[in-house]
């Protein structure tokens, strides 16, 4: 298996799993069958050029994210991105709930457990 199948492999999962589906579900959605998804994840069979498009008009995607590397990493750098705006744009807040926004952005975007302020 070279490094394109792997890495479409954990995409595949990763947005599977994002939209909390099983492979069952995304073989519905997209229009396949559940082994033929399973196999896919597995590394076992590769997707048709159709099945790929399939695959990511389920999933809500652009077809290309299912061949970005490691797209988790991708997502949650997205996400720090934003949260970090968002506490740019909360700079009127008193420090230490300015401190809470940073350090539960920072927790999301590392996939850490959710942050539990403390006074």
């Amino acid at each position: 298996m070279d490094e394109y199948s792997e890495e479409f492999r954990k995409n595949l999962k990763y947005y599977r799993e994002q939209k909390g589906w099983s492979q069952s579900e995304l073989a519905i959605q997209a229009d396949s069958s559940n082994g033929q998804i399973g196999n896919v994840e597995a590394g076992k069979a590769s997707p048709s050029l159709d099945l790929v498009f399939r695959i990511a008009r389920a999933l809500s995607i652009h077809p290309a994210d299912l061949f970005l590397r490691d797209a988790s990493k991708a997502q949650n750098r997205e996400l720090y991105s934003k949260y970090h705006d968002l506490l740019t744009n909360c700079e009127h807040l008193p420090e230490y709930q300015q401190k809470t926004v940073k350090q539960l952005a920072q927790s999301l975007a590392e996939n850490k457990p959710p942050y539990t302020p403390s006074r």
